[in-house]
């Protein structure tokens, strides 16, 4: 549910919405796929869920909330005006912060399963 507000958000609000869903987007796929392989070779916990993902999943549910909140026309125009105009732009710096320390928290869950991939990545490379 998330992944569709934020493509329909991109769809509306343009690249300002587009960039940090594509950053959020590729680290969930990621990430998502790295649980996956440590918990094949048994080492799940070496990458379990860090406070860093639940403060990026906080800030991005707020994000969405507030993008979710700015009304449109009709015609699909953004209404932009006083109190909406803040509401925007909360969202929007949210959204980029959530960008940020989804980066970070990424980072981080590669950091603690790149002993593993390093070794496996040897080994499978000794054998060509």
């Amino acid at each position: 549910m998330v992944s569709t507000a934020l493509c329909i958000l991109s769809g509306r609000y343009g690249k300002y919405v587009a960039i940090p869903t594509s950053i959020i987007l590729a680290r969930e796929i990621a990430v998502s796929a790295l649980r996956e392989w440590m918990a094949q070779k048994q080492l799940r916990d070496s990458v379990k869920v860090g406070f860093q993902g639940k403060v990026k999943t906080a800030a991005t549910m707020v994000a969405l909330t507030i993008l979710l909140m700015v009304p449109s026309t009709e015609d699909g125009t953004l209404v932009l005006a006083a109190p909406y105009l803040h509401l925007y732009n909360t969202g929007l710096v949210l959204l980029g912060f959530s960008a940020v320390i989804t980066l970070t928290s990424g980072l981080v869950y590669f950091k603690a399963a790149a002993p593993t991939l390093l070794s496996d990545t040897i080994i499978n490379t000794d054998l060509l």
